[in-house]
């Protein structure tokens, strides 16, 4: 198994927000205009996944794949028939829940990597064997094709994000070094732009 720095416990918290009563005392406007927001910012946060790893959107894409198809409980049938643990299924659930909080497969905060805490093989069982891959057997299998070995990969230019050799990101192109960076963010500076869901080639 992965060093624990770079998985995420099975006893993490995670926990609804409940936003009903707030949202009720808002004005027919104030709740059209919060909806689009939420809308917009979701849609517009789809552009980190291209931003953080070459393999997030498909780990993305292949994580929404097989929970269309399957809900939590109906997947952890069909991954204890594959030979999983409770608790390696609980693992993967953690996982999912952290690539969808971070929106990619890199901690927001720290920007370590973090892989699923259960072995490559019996996850690929599970995906492959999923009802997502029995509606989607190309798509799936390509998915996970692209995204399977870079996704439990801890090879230590991917153990964080950073440029050139000190770590991995899809933010800038491969070439560019932290002077690049520096003299891209100067400019933006002096027009008052911010980086922020940019990319830099």
């Amino acid at each position: 198994m992965a060093d624990t720095q770079y998985i995420l416990p099975n006893d993490i918290g995670v926990s609804s927000l409940d936003c009903r009563e707030a949202f009720r005392l808002l004005s027919p406007t104030e709740r059209l205009y919060a909806y689009h927001l939420s809308r917009a910012a979701w849609y517009g946060g789809l552009a980190v996944l291209l931003q953080t790893s070459p393999e997030a959107p498909y780990i993305y894409a292949l994580l929404s794949r097989l929970f269309r198809a399957q809900d939590p409980d109906q997947l952890r049938q069909h991954a204890l028939a594959e030979g999983l643990t409770e608790e390696e299924y609980q693992a993967f659930l953690v996982y999912a829940a952290g690539v969808y909080s971070n929106m990619g497969n890199y901690k927001s905060f720290g920007d370590t990597k973090f892989v699923p805490n259960l072995p490559k093989e019996k996850l690929e069982r599970v995906i492959l064997g999923s009802e997502a891959a029995q509606q989607h057997p190309e798509e799936v299998r390509g998915l996970w094709q692209t995204c399977g070995e870079l996704m439990f990969s801890l090879e230590p230019r991917l153990r964080h994000l950073g440029l050139g050799k000190e770590g991995i990101t899809t933010y800038f192109s491969g070439n560019c070094t932290m002077e690049d960076a520096k003299l891209a963010q100067d400019f933006l500076d002096s027009q008052n732009l911010s980086a922020y869901n940019t990319r830099l080639f």
